[in-house]
This record gives C-alpha cells, sequence and structure tokens, in this order.
C-alpha cells in the first residue's frame, strides 16, 4: 500500500486556497444560521405545545364511539344433517324474517310518509309548455317560451343546456304546433 503523505498549505495553489477559504467561510455562516433556526424551530415547538394543552382543556381528542366490532367467533364443525345446521345456523344480519302465518300489526302511518305517498309528480315539460302557451292567448315564440318558464320557475331541471330539452320537447309533442319559424301553437 501507498503511505499517505501529509499536505501542507505549500502543496497548494493561491486559488485553490482562496476557493478552499471562501467554502470555509460559507460554511461558517451557514452553520451560525442553522443554529439560530434550531433556536427559533425550539421556540415555535414550545409554544405549539402551551396552546393545544390550552386548547385541549375544552375538547377532547378522543375518538367518537362507532359501531360495535363483534367478536371473533372460533370455527364451528359442520353439522350432519339438515336440522342440526338450520339449529345451530348463525343469523344473518338486518331485519329478521317474520315466521309463515305470522300476523303483525301494520305501523301507523305517520303524516311525513302519507304526504309523501300522496304527493302529486312534478309536471311534464310539455304539460308546462302548453300551459304557458294558453296563457299567453294560443300562439308564442320560443324564446318568450323559454323566459317565462325560467322566469317564474315553472321546471326543476339539472340540465346545463335546457333551451336544448326544450326544443326537443317541443318538436316531438303531439299538442304543441308549428305555426312559423320560432313560433308554436296549441
Amino acid at each position: 500500500m501507498a503511505k499517505r503523505t501529509k499536505t501542507t498549505a505549500a502543496d497548494f495553489t493561491v486559488s485553490e486556497l482562496k476557493a478552499m477559504l471562501a467554502a470555509k467561510t460559507k460554511i461558517d455562516d451557514l452553520e451560525s444560521q442553522r443554529a439560530a433556526l434550531q433556536k427559533d424551530l425550539a421556540r415555535v415547538e414550545k409554544e405549539l405545545t402551551v396552546l393545544l394543552r390550552g386548547a385541549g382543556a375544552g375538547t377532547s381528542n378522543r375518538k367518537k364511539p362507532g359501531r360495535k366490532k363483534a367478536a371473533k367467533k372460533a370455527p364451528k364443525r359442520p353439522a350432519r344433517n339438515t336440522a342440526a345446521k338450520a339449529a345451530t345456523a348463525t343469523p344473518k344480519r338486518g331485519r329478521p324474517k317474520k315466521a309463515a302465518g305470522a300476523k303483525g300489526r301494520p305501523k301507523k302511518a305517520t303524516a311525513a310518509a302519507t304526504k309523501r305517498r300522496t304527493a302529486k309528480p312534478a309536471p311534464t315539460i310539455e304539460s308546462v309548455v302548453v300551459d304557458v302557451i294558453k296563457a299567453n292567448g294560443g300562439k308564442m315564440a320560443f324564446q318568450d317560451i323559454l323566459a317565462t318558464i325560467q322566469k317564474k320557475k315553472l321546471i326543476k331541471t339539472k340540465a346545463t343546456n335546457f333551451d336544448n330539452v326544450l326544443r326537443r320537447t317541443i318538436s316531438t309533442s303531439d299538442q304543441i304546433k308549428r305555426a312559423a319559424r320560432g313560433i308554436y301553437r296549441v
């Protein structure tokens, strides 16, 4: 193996020594910055812990109680006959089925349930257009029909281009006839 020789300052050129000196000053600056940042970080962490302890006094960090998990059961040996299977079968989740021939009392209908059952279905676009044209005297321009429906909010829709839906409905309708270009009658 080759022996290492000691290097001295005399072995380097002036430019190499200047570069090493610049690097040393840069390292010293960065180390002092790091020390200052670590000091600031320690101060911030201390403030944070104080604030979190103070904020935690009124609230709890515990999770809200959720559904309890069922305990794991040991696997059972399979039954040999079907009667034994029925007796040892684990019940399924959900509402149990009524036994054959069992009579149950019907539940009383709540006001909300009754209201839901008796609610009228939403009017069709065609019926709304027919009503709008009749109210206007029998003839109406497409833009007027569209403006009236949108202004009075006669139809609830999620369509991005309701005018296209309206054009399609009018063109395929048996009740609405075209009187002239862009004008429709009932």
